[in-house]
């Protein structure tokens, strides 16, 4: 969902040489940030969020992700997958509007713009780390936000993403937003890394449809 997203949107960003302008790769990035949003991180947090959180607090509600799921989608319907859709939009549009362009730009300076190491995993994956360790530092509020509205309480305690971001903000101060934000980094960085050194060298083997 995510590279769908960028790549359709990046070709049409293109100028008559093939190239994008940075501001053009932040847009495709966020396009593709969106996109993988809506189509597969806010359900799969969701669940993830739920079990993990019921498991934490002993309540017993799930017996896994499969149950979880069951459940939502019998006593919520399908929008329960979606609690915190707006946070993760934001989170991820932010995430991807910063990775893509970051890490072009990283990797075009780490081989000096040699076309013949445009797919090595060597530099593509030391470049998708900067770009992910990057990212975290722009996005760990909506993520403290996002995780907060995917928990099993969140229609309790909070009216909407507005509302629990100014009580994490009245309740707990500005730095809590960031609490977690080092294995976060690590975490983040090694996905990212992985994912931009491996996409290229499947693209050579799969037809991919962009």
């Amino acid at each position: 969902a995510r590279w769908t997203g960028y790549e359709t949107v990046a070709k049409a960003m293109q100028d008559d040489n093939g190239k994008i302008s940075v501001p053009g790769r932040m847009f495709a990035g966020a396009c593709g940030g969106v996109t993988e949003a809506i189509f597969a991180v806010t359900p799969i947090e969701t669940l993830k969020t739920r079990v993990t959180d019921d498991m934490r607090r002993g309540t017993g509600n799930y017996t896994g992700s499969a149950d979880a799921l069951v459940k939502i989608l019998k006593n919520e319907g399908p929008m329960g997958l979606y609690m915190g859709l707006a946070p993760t939009i934001a989170k991820q549009a932010t995430n991807q509007a910063v990775r893509f362009p970051v890490q072009f730009y990283c990797k075009q300076f780490l081989t000096g713009g040699d076309k013949s190491l445009e797919t090595n995993p060597l530099y593509n994956g030391a470049a998708g780390a900067v770009a992910g360790a990057v990212s975290v530092l722009l996005t760990m509020p909506q993520d403290t936000v996002k995780t907060r509205m995917q928990g099993e309480e969140a229609k309790k305690l909070y009216k909407g993403t507005i509302d629990c971001a100014t009580q994490i903000l009245k309740n707990d101060g500005p730095a809590f937003f960031y609490a977690g934000t080092w294995p976060r980094m690590i975490r983040v960085s090694l996905d990212v890394a992985i994912t931009f050194a491996i996409f290229p060298i499947l693209g050579k083997y799969i037809s991919f449809p962009y």
